[in-house]
């Protein structure tokens, strides 16, 4: 029986950065806020095509947004907190403190 596993791409860098320019302009034009995921898959040419967006990927420690964060020096608590900081710079820009 065959087990589904993440594993760390080894892409030539062109391509590596290929697939970051297009993430980082779809992250934008998409209106994704805070955190995604995007899924790459390379085809018999060794070209980058998308496979999904998506868009509310899992917090789970075990999930596939934990393990892509893993594989870039990135471990859970980390990820969370990257995820917690975003979201409340969006909110709160300046970091003002808010008056009660």
């Amino acid at each position: 029986m065959q087990t589904l596993r993440s594993i760390r791409a080894s892409l030539p860098l062109t391509v590596e950065q290929e697939v970051i320019n297009h993430s980082l302009k779809l992250f934008q034009r998409l209106e994704c806020r805070d955190y995604c995921r995007f899924d790459w898959r390379l085809n018999s040419l060794g070209e980058p095509k998308l496979l999904e967006v998506n868009p509310n990927p899992g917090w789970c420690w075990d999930g596939h947004l934990a393990k892509m964060s893993s594989h870039g020096g990135i471990d859970y608590s980390e990820m969370l907190e990257a995820i917690l900081n975003a979201a409340e710079f969006r909110y709160n820009p300046a970091g003002e403190i808010p008056s009660s």
